[in-house]
């Protein structure tokens, strides 16, 4: 009976060349992120990242104790700060520390004593209004057509839907109206500060349900989260026309 052919060297190279490749790209896949400062230690960034969670968080109930960070504001929030955000593998090097890296909920931090604003003089008397207001200079930047999506993040899809959202004065207030395609969720409200942010407050739906808008405005873009009764978070990204 006649032997096999030995294998060619030449010919089973490849084969392994292309596992070595495999193996290679799936190493690098398997490093998670991490954030890092110069001459910054873990204190920095507990610090840092307990703040930015709590200014890009929706807040769940009225306790201001629990809230759903909006991941890609809470990381936009630590850019400016400085932090640098890179894929690391597993034990990270020193000097670099894991953040939020999902929307979701989570007890947020109480900000450190005497870290609360200064107080503001009263205001003086001027047109009644049941909302509170907001700067003319603020105000004059929100108005327009803002146009866009909403996103609907659900556990294994993330939707979108066409958005339009328009903001003008009415009367002593400033309103917004919103218009999604696809989904049930048009509605209106007002547009008034809300802590140290900016809120739109109203009822959307034919089912009207109250959802409070955390406006973020950057440039000639809006970003917005909002949480409805049934914990259920929307958010918007708009650009200005």
């Amino acid at each position: 009976m006649p032997s096999a052919p030995a294998r060619s060297p030449a010919r089973s190279a490849p084969r392994g060349l292309g596992l070595a490749v495999v193996v290679g790209l799936l190493l690098v896949g398997c490093g998670k992120h991490y954030w890092s400062k110069a001459d910054a230690g873990p204190a920095d960034f507990q610090r840092e990242s307990a703040e930015c969670a709590r200014e890009n968080a929706v807040l769940m109930g009225s306790n201001k104790d629990y809230g759903i960070v909006i991941a890609d504001l809470y990381k936009n929030c630590l850019r400016t700060r400085g932090w640098n955000r890179a894929q690391q593998f597993e034990p990270p090097p020193g000097g670099w520390f894991r953040g939020i890296e999902e929307d979701g909920p989570m007890r947020l931090e109480a900000p450190p004593p005497g870290a609360q604003p200064a107080p503001q003089p009263s205001p003086q008397p001027g047109p009644r209004s049941d909302v509170p207001g907001l700067p003319s200079a603020i105000a004059g930047d929100l108005v327009g057509t803002w146009t866009g999506e909403l996103i609907r993040p659900l556990p294994s899809v993330r939707r979108t839907h066409p958005a339009i959202l328009r903001i003008f004065e009415d009367r002593n207030r400033l309103r917004g109206t919103l218009e999604v395609r696809g989904i049930d969720l048009g509605g209106s409200g007002d547009v008034v500060k809300l802590g140290e942010g900016i809120a739109l407050s109203g009822k959307f739906g034919q089912r009207a349900r109250p959802i409070s808008f955390t406006l973020v405005k950057t440039g000639s873009t809006l970003e917005a989260s909002g949480l409805a009764a049934n914990n259920m978070l929307y958010r918007l990204s708009l650009q200005k026309h």
